[in-house]
């Protein structure tokens, strides 16, 4: 019951701490928590990262009568990770394996070794045009970062692609 009870307060004190933390990052106030030298940040560092569908914008097509394009084009100064790459089809068992060209190999702050996709990702994948029926609906997830600066969450995206 006491080990509950601990666990309950420590619980409401990272909630507290947390809303604290957002009110700190909505006040303009000089004493702002961007301006102080210890947190490692800077307001402009903050502000100069794009959302994460501009950093990676991700257009989807079918290139022939039995393959599906996903195409990401990347922002100078970011880059995608092979690993984070997933695809799940959700309606047809069409799909084949992705054709996903080789990246460059690189230190990672944040990982370590990877590979990763600088200014443009083509994945082409092959389906089975006699299962697909009219549309292909597709669930994919990717991460990616901006150098020196950002490790976005993974992305989750889904897709809906009409045959015509």
């Amino acid at each position: 019951m006491l080990t509950t009870l601990k666990n309950i307060i420590f619980l409401c004190s990272l909630v507290l701490a947390s809303a604290n933390l957002q009110a700190q990052l909505l006040d303009n106030s000089s004493n702002d928590l961007f301006t102080n030298s210890n947190s490692g940040l800077t307001t402009s560092a903050v502000q100069s990262v794009l959302p994460a569908d501009s950093a990676f914008a991700l257009s989807a097509y079918i290139e022939t009568p039995n393959t599906l394009v996903l195409r990401w084009d990347i922002e100078d100064g970011y880059y995608l990770y092979r690993k984070s790459l997933n695809f799940i089809e959700t309606n047809n068992n069409s799909l084949q394996n992705p054709i996903i060209p080789m990246g460059i190999q690189t230190e990672d702050e944040f990982f370590g070794e990877v590979e990763v996709y600088y200014q443009q990702l083509l994945i082409r994948i092959p389906f089975d045009a006699t299962k697909v029926g009219d549309n292909i609906s597709l669930q994919l997830n990717y991460q990616g970062c901006a150098k020196d600066s950002y490790c976005y969450p993974m992305q989750f995206k889904e897709l809906n692609l009409e045959i015509i």
